[in-house]
C-alpha cells in the first residue's frame, strides 16, 4: 500500500482523476484516509458517481467511520437489509456515519431499512436526515417507539412517500397525511387493517397502496409504476 500510494503522489490531479474514474466504490473507499490527503481529495472527486448505496448486514461493508462519512456526503439513497437477529449497535456503526455525512451535504432523498427492530437509537440516527428525505421506508420493520416515530415524521417536512406497516401507519398525524403524495402500507398477516377508505375520503389527493402477500389495493389517485426510489 505504501509503495502504491507513493507512486500515485507523483501524479497531478488530472492524472489521478483519469485513473480513479475507472475504479469501483469497493476499490476506492478502502484507500480513503490511508495514504495522503491528496489521494483523499482525488477519491472524494469520484464519490459523486455512487449516489445509491445498498447493502445487507449478512455481508456488511468493511469501511471505517471516516470512509462512510465521506461516502454519505454524496448519497441520494440508502437501502439496508438488516435482519431481526442483528444487534442495533452493529447496524448503527455503519448507518450513523453515513447519515452524519448525508446531513452535512443535505443530498440524501431516500432511506429504506428492512427487517429491523426500530427503537429510539435508530430513530435518533434517522432524525439526522429526516428534514431532507422525500421517501422513507420502514414497512418491513417493527417500530417499538410510535411516539418517537411521530416526532421524527414531524421534522420530515419534505417527505412525499412513506412506507410503514399497517400498525404504524394507523397512528399517522393528519398534518403529515395532508402533505404527502403516497402512503404505502404493508398489511401484516394476522393483524387488522385500519379504515383506509375513511382516510382516503378525508385526503382524496393522497394515494394509498396496501400490500398483503401478493395482493395490492390502491386508494385515491393512480400511482405510477416506478414512482420513488424504492419499488
Amino acid at each position: 500500500m505504501e509503495a502504491y500510494g507513493t507512486s500515485l503522489l507523483i501524479l497531478n490531479d488530472d492524472c489521478l482523476d483519469n485513473i480513479f474514474q475507472y475504479l469501483a466504490l469497493e476499490q476506492l473507499i478502502p484507500l480513503f484516509g490511508k495514504v495522503h490527503s491528496v489521494i483523499d481529495a482525488a477519491i472524494d472527486r469520484q464519490l459523486h458517481r455512487f449516489r445509491h448505496f445498498e447493502f445487507s448486514m449478512r455481508f456488511p461493508p468493511q469501511y471505517d467511520a471516516n470512509q462512510l462519512l465521506a461516502l454519505g456526503r454524496h448519497l441520494q439513497s440508502i437501502n439496508i437489509n438488516v435482519g431481526y437477529s442483528v444487534r442495533s449497535d452493529s447496524v448503527l456503526a455503519l448507518l450513523h456515519p453515513l447519515c452524519a455525512g448525508a446531513a452535512e451535504a443535505a443530498r440524501l432523498r431516500a432511506l429504506k431499512i428492512q427487517h429491523a427492530n426500530i427503537a429510539s437509537d435508530y430513530l435518533k440516527v434517522i432524525s439526522l436526515v429526516a428534514p431532507f428525505l422525500l421517501e422513507l421506508d420502514l414497512s418491513r420493520c417493527d417500530v417499538a417507539e410510535p411516539s418517537q416515530l411521530t416526532l421524527l415524521l414531524r421534522s420530515a417536512t419534505k417527505l412525499r412517500t412513506l412506507s410503514l406497516s399497517n400498525r404504524d401507519a394507523a397512528g399517522l398525524e393528519q398534518s403529515l397525511l395532508g402533505r404527502m403524495q403516497l402512503l404505502k402500507v404493508n398489511w401484516l398477516v394476522g393483524t387488522e387493517l385500519f379504515d383506509v377508505a375513511s382516510v382516503n375520503q378525508r385526503y382524496p389527493f393522497l394515494s394509498i397502496v396496501v400490500y398483503q402477500s401478493n395482493h395490492v389495493d390502491v386508494y385515491g389517485p393512480p400511482v405510477a409504476r416506478n414512482i420513488g426510489y424504492f419499488h
